[in-house]
């Protein structure tokens, strides 16, 4: 069984996954040590899409009897292929899959904000009996969440002359900020709500605003989350 001692990934200049590994096997022969490595390639992705990431290296399948491979993230394995069986550790069962036939990549689907970081591929080769590393590859994972286009809702009219509206959206990351504007300035929202789901991450947010309706007005509701914004007019 392959044992991950110790396993930092520290990027130093954009679009790098330099990456330090001490493998050993289970009886601690050191296998390769302090490697350092630049990311072989970076795939981004939305939250519940599917993501491909490459090992970048084919075995014939009648010759995967003399391999081992592991898909691992971080310091958890992902998968394994051990004399042509593949094993898939429990938190990727389901939605975990790997195509052999395609540069060994590892198939995730629904994906979670979770799953963002650095995967690495090791394939390991017999000679003489000893497995020695005959390929490493590093992939970068980043995970997009965007929050869907602003929904905004007439609430009627609480008393005579004010009505109510509210701005709702929900599926992002990370925590949005929301303003209420009427030509570029800001206008002081009520009832202000942002909430996390605890397992997906993902964020909604609402808020109220109450006008006069003794004028016409075009409000805008702004939601930031990060370098990103979604917006939605409301005109009356």
């Amino acid at each position: 069984n392959l044992q991950i001692l110790r396993q930092t990934t520290s990027p130093t200049v954009k679009g790098s996954c330099a990456f330090k590994m001490n493998l050993f096997t289970g009886t601690s022969n050191l296998l390769f040590s302090s490697v350092e490595e630049p990311c072989d390639s970076q795939v981004t992705k939305a939250v519940k899409e599917m993501a491909v990431l490459s090992c970048d290296y084919n075995i014939p399948t009648p010759q995967l009897t003399n391999f081992r491979i592991y898909w691992q993230k971080n310091n958890e394995v992902v998968l394994t292929i051990i004399s042509g069986k593949v094993s898939v550790w429990p938190k990727y069962k389901n939605r975990t899959l790997v195509d052999i036939s395609n540069n060994l990549s590892v198939v995730i689907l629904a994906l979670r904000l979770s799953d963002k970081g650095t995967y690495t591929c090791i394939v390991q080769k017999t000679d003489n009996g000893v497995y020695r590393r005959e390929h490493l590859a590093l992939v970068k994972l980043s995970i997009r969440a965007d929050f869907h286009d602003p929904i905004i809702t007439d609430l009627g009219s609480p008393s005579a002359g004010i009505k109510k509206i509210l701005c709702s959206t929900s599926g992002g990351f990370p925590e949005p900020h929301l303003s209420w504007l009427e030509n570029g300035e800001e206008l002081n929202g009520m009832n202000l709500t942002v909430s996390q789901d605890p397992e997906t991450e993902l964020y909604a947010i609402s808020s109220e605003l109450h006008f006069n309706l003794t004028r016409n007005h075009t409000f805008v509701c702004l939601i930031k989350y990060g370098d990103q914004e979604v917006s939605q007019t409301f005109p009356w």
